[in-house]
């Protein structure tokens, strides 16, 4: 397999400097390796190409020096394609080159003295032309994730952050690695929505939740894009795993502020993750079994390279174990008749004429088929997403054009198993719930031909027809709200958006890029028929220093959004599916402005830090009555609201290295102003998702070429919430009974907040080779401290005399606040081969 066919593709362009200068002695002291990276068609200078430089593993530094032991160094070729390693010991290197759009080289080099060497990288163009303006990160390689531990934690980093520094001008913007995702010390199994939660500005519910609150706005704000097609609850078991299988991913890249008006919707922030196509030639793998599931995936490209496919499948199993523990004697309730999977695939082809194609699919299901013991009674059901697009790439009259069509789906079915009440049973049935939102997406981008390397302009259109229909339950913003009426909702909205972009650069290390986004449709409340989204982002490097300066303006629409969850809860105040709103005559769309301004130093040793403050503001949002009052009378579904959002985010990152690490701290508010229906008042209070602090720490460090130990730590102070008070039986020492309850009055918005969170994960990575596979095995420990974080609040209960913090919290005589604790101590593990 050649080598060549596993390094990852990265886009860079000139109008930004080297991202990160290499490290070393005064030039002068060594040997030194230059030259120029051309187009081998052509041979003309590929500007903004990403050139590495390595110590053979297997071959140290002759004189015994210290130059290579901290890892690769990773420059940015200038205009005219040049690049320049000084300060070399005597050695074997390895010099890989690569750009976006061109098949990346690897050259062995033996420098036998201390003078200069000078070799020049030919780039062959890449048989299938990757799409512009949307470029990949990573081609066929996920992560890293078929690379040792030293090789991702090392170039992979540095590439992402050149990567990032190049393709998006705003500061803020984040592109994920596996060494991320792995050092965030996930739930278990790599999960990018959990590693972004380490992220500043990015938090969480709790502990049982892995979608993200992106600056103080709740999750169905931030837009998560899958090859440029939007989908909605894209989560397992009821919010806990992210639904998008990591394997199957090239890119991921995390607009919190400003991003490409190409992306639309995402009132607060957009992620925007794209398919792997195949590595290649011949066939690889990857496996991998956790307590949480088994997945792997294949890859296959034949020696032609004018093909290849990607598939990818995940499967929870507690279904299984359960079933067979009951068999071999366990208690009848021990079955869990609950399943999730996950499949993924992806096609590539290249038709000739510089004609290619690309077809990606995803589908995500969730189901139960029973009674889950103290969760959830009778109860039979089906939600997940379906996603599917097809791409064709193309010359069109000396420019590069992309017309894709798509379809995404999300469909939630749920329905009581029987209608015999008479077991008694504590947990609750789920009411019948029919859901689905559907969007049917045609698009087409032009570009010129060289965009992927050197991007000056790009312009797309796209029509999309958004279909939704729900019946079922009301909304239910309070846990045990019991609504027996039926609601009926059910609406289209077809979207005609055209948009262009345009990036200037205005030398002394300067670019600015400017973007206007027209969307077409029905006049919807909030929104005029024509709306105009403009964008306005610019980056300054000033000349020979290492620190830039970032600013962005932005608008934005969305037209699909989230009241609240449907049904009763699952678990720790878990929802199997929520009551999602499109746009028309009586829901409004939401509009989004948001400014950004940042600084980014490079510190040197691979070392960045960084400093953004934004602020945001939000019209149209759908939120639940906020009035004080009894909640036994009848009360309209939901209100308008406006969000304003502010706040300071500080960060450093080691980027390379024998350790890595990552602080951040996030100083934030975000409040909403809300008219009541119920009383005719105004109500200005805190977001549900307002964490006013958040710090986050992650550090891993490499013993020995194979092993990675690690810790990730995160506090954060409490969110709001408003008290409401249940009637039923009361609590008292002990503990309460959670039969028979039902919100009677609620206190106003907000006005609380729970206590604060903290937690310790540690992480012991190991992997090595047998063969020609690679095998590896983890285990984390969540939550070492033992914290109890209760911070998810259940409702409040009179008649008792005493609490028992922090799970009951007397606040008043004779009125205690419940709370639901977070995950206790947790051990967690698996195994993984790659071939």
């Amino acid at each position: 397999m050649s080598l060549r066919f596993l390094l990852p593709l990265l886009a860079v362009w000139a109008a930004a400097p080297s991202a990160v200068p290499a490290q070393g002695r005064t030039a002068g002291d060594g040997g030194s390796i230059s030259g120029t990276v051309v187009a081998a068609a052509t041979g003309l200078p590929l500007s903004g190409a990403v050139v590495v430089l390595e110590a053979r593993s297997d071959t140290a530094p002759v004189s015994g020096g210290t130059s290579f032991r901290e890892g690769p160094r990773t420059l940015v070729t200038g205009v005219d394609g040049s690049y320049r390693f000084a300060d070399l010991e005597p050695g074997d290197y390895r010099l890989r080159a690569r750009s976006l759009g061109y098949r990346p080289e690897t050259i062995e080099i033996a420098l036998s003295r201390a003078v200069p060497f000078r070799v020049s990288v030919g780039l062959v163009v890449n048989p299938i032309r990757l799409q512009p303006m949307n470029a990949r990160a990573i081609t066929g390689d996920p992560y890293g994730r078929m690379r040792g531990p030293e090789a991702e934690s090392g170039s992979a980093r540095l590439e992402a952050e050149a990567f990032r520094d190049v393709r998006f001008l705003e500061g803020d913007a984040v592109v994920l690695t596996h060494s991320d995702a792995v050092e965030a010390v996930t739930l278990g199994e790599t999960d990018i929505f959990r590693a972004l939660h380490r992220l500043p500005g990015v938090s969480a519910r709790d502990d049982f939740t892995a979608a993200m609150w992106t600056r103080g706005a709740p999750w169905y704000q931030t837009r998560v894009l899958f090859d440029g097609l939007p989908l909605f609850n894209p989560v397992h078991a009821a919010g806990v795993f992210a639904g998008l299988n990591a394997d199957a991913l090239a890119a991921a890249s995390f607009h919190p502020g400003t991003r490409s008006v190409q992306m639309g919707e995402g009132a607060a922030g957009v992620l925007n993750v794209e398919s792997r196509p195949a590595a290649g030639p011949g066939l690889s793998g990857l496996g991998e079994v956790s307590v949480v599931s088994a997945r792997g995936a294949l890859s296959w490209r034949p020696r032609s390279g004018r093909a290849g496919a990607v598939l990818a499948a995940r499967r929870s199993y507690v279904d299984l174990i359960t079933r067979l523990a009951e068999a071999l004697g366990a208690d009848s309730g021990t079955y869990i008749p609950y399943a999730f999977h996950d499949v993924t695939a992806r096609i590539d082809a290249d038709l000739g004429g510089g004609v290619g194609l690309e077809a990606s699919g995803l589908w995500l299901r969730d189901g139960v088929q029973g009674t889950v013991r103290d969760l959830l009674s009778r109860t039979r059901g089906r939600w997940g997403n379906l996603v599917g697009r097809t791409s064709l790439l193309m010359p069109l009259g000396g420019l590069r054009a992309k017309h894709t069509v798509g379809l995404t789906r999300f469909a939630g079915n749920l329905w009581p198993a029987r209608t015999d009440r008479s077991s008694g049973e504590a947990a609750p049935e789920h009411g019948l719930t029919r859901n689905r939102l559907d969007v049917v997406a045609v698009s087409s981008e032009l570009a010129p031909p060289d965009a992927v390397s050197r991007p000056t302009w790009a312009a797309g259109i796209q029509v999309s027809l958004h279909r939704h229909r729900y019946v079922g339950q009301y909304p239910r913003p309070y846990p045990v709200v019991v609504l027996p009426d039926t609601l009926r909702l059910g609406d289209r909205l077809g979207v005609a958006a055209l948009w262009g972009e345009r990036r200037w650069a205005l030398g002394g290390g300067a670019a600015v890029e400017a973007g206007l986004r027209a969307e077409l449709h029905r006049a919807v409340v909030g929104a005029a028929p024509l709306g105009l989204a403009p964008r306005l982002a610019v980056r300054a490097t000033p000349r020979n220093r290492r620190v830039t300066f970032t600013g962005g303006l932005q608008r934005s629409w969305q037209y699909v959004q989230a009241l609240a969850p449907s049904g009763p809860s699952v678990g720790p105040d878990l929802y199997v599916t929520d009551v999602w709103l499109l746009a028309g005559d009586t829901v409004p769309a939401i509009r989004s402005d948001v400014a950004t301004l940042g600084a980014e130093a490079r510190l040197g040793a691979g070392w960045v830090a960084m400093v953004n403050l934004y602020a945001r503001r939000a019209v149209g949002i759908a939120v639940p009555e906020p009035a004080p009052g009894w909640l036994t009378d009848l009360r309209p579904i939901s209100v308008t609201a406006e969000n304003d959002a502010r706040g300071v985010e500080v960060s450093a990152r080691r980027l390379v290295g024998r350790w890595t690490m990552s602080a951040s701290y996030s100083l934030g508010a975000s409040d909403l102003n809300a008219a009541s229906r119920q009383d005719g008042g105004r109500y200005v209070f805190p977001s549900p998702a307002d964490r006013r602090h958040a710090l986050d720490f992650t550090a891993t460090a490499r013993l020995g070429s194979s092993t990675r130990v690690g810790a990730a730590f995160t506090a954060e102070s409490g969110t709001p919430y408003s008290r409401f008070l249940l009637g039923g039986t009361p609590c008292d020492t002990t503990g309460c009974t959670i039969s028979d309850t039902t919100a009677l009055l609620i206190e106003r918005p907000n006005a609380e907040r729970t206590g604060a969170y903290a937690s310790l994960d540690l992480l012991f990575d190991w992997s090595g080779a047998m063969g020609a596979v690679r095998v590896g095995a983890y285990v984390q420990v969540r939550n070492v401290l033992g914290a109890t974080n209760a911070v998810t609040y259940t409702g409040s209960v009179e008649g008792c005399t005493a609490g028992r913090p922090p799970t009951l919290v007397l606040v008043r005589p004779g009125l205690c606040d419940r709370f639901q604790r977070g995950i206790p101590i947790l051990p967690l593990a698996g195994v993984r081969l790659v071939f």
